[in-house]
């Protein structure tokens, strides 16, 4: 396990991706944390500087997850030091057959987005008793 810290780069959105943004701003590829359980799939995305009622989520005709957000923060004058870009983001995942599209949970809290994908009952490993 690496001893140092890594500073990842927040990367831009290609031209492609980015025109299914309703504004053709820069577009950002938000940073995702995926954890699977038995039971469900849960997403933590990183939008700073976006609100609840600035944040899209769904699926499209291939089971793609589809995640656009537009920051609102504004940007302060005369900066001096700059680490980070502001803009829009944009992430898409393909998902398996196995979760529930229809079940989808989601929350924004400190421009952390959280994101419940529940597993379809068939989907879900069972035990099967033997008989004697």
């Amino acid at each position: 396990m690496a001893t140092e810290l890594e500073k990842r780069e927040k990367q831009e959105v290609g031209t492609t991706a980015s025109e299914k943004l309703e504004n053709n701003g820069p577009a950002f590829s938000p940073d995702v944390d995926i954890y699977v359980s038995k039971d469900a799939l849960f997403m933590a995305v990183d939008l700073p500087g976006v609100g609840k009622g600035d944040v899209s989520i769904q699926f499209d005709e291939s089971n793609s997850l589809i995640i656009n957000a537009k920051a609102t923060a504004k940007e302060p004058e005369n900066c001096v030091l700059r680490q980070f870009n502001t803009g829009n983001y944009y992430r898409a995942f393909q998902l398996s057959d196995d979760y529930d599209k229809n079940k989808v949970s989601a929350e924004l809290e400190n421009g952390l987005l959280r994101i419940t994908i529940p597993k379809r009952e068939e989907a879900k490993p069972r035990k099967i008793e033997i008989k004697i």
